[in-house]
């Protein structure tokens, strides 16, 4: 799984990976390693420039594990950061961290800036 990156506009094409239409990426928020809750994918794209979900469809499960490995990989790899919103555990923290990523979903994803760098544009959690 060490070839998987989460999607790049630059580099990859929206696909479908079952849910019924194209995908850039799927979020979830989870508590990170640093112990912060960030937001990450869980559709991460080898290098072929397929899409790999990492779930199950059917049952809407998530191998947050296998994910959380990915992110830890790819972060220390490339030195970029996956959004993150304050301290595990806090529940206004998971809150805000929702809404971003249903903001971001409904903006079309990644289709044009990478998860990694989704902070970097004007975002309100709470409009």
């Amino acid at each position: 799984m060490a070839d998987l990156i989460p999607f790049d506009p630059s580099m990859h094409t929206p696909q479908d990976v079952g849910f019924g239409s194209p995908s850039t990426e799927y979020l979830i928020t989870i508590d990170g390693p640093d112990g912060q809750v960030i937001v990450v994918p869980s559709i991460w794209w080898n290098s072929e420039g397929n899409p790999v979900f990492l779930g199950d469809i059917e049952t809407d499960k998530i191998n947050q594990q296998e994910i959380l490995d990915l992110v830890q990989q790819y972060e220390e790899s490339t030195k970029e950061r996956f959004p993150r919103f304050g301290k595990a555990g806090i529940a206004d923290n998971y809150r805000i961290a929702d809404r971003f990523a249903q903001t971001r979903s409904k903006a079309g994803g990644a289709s044009s800036i990478p998860l990694t760098r989704a902070l970097d544009q004007e975002f309100s959690p709470l409009k």
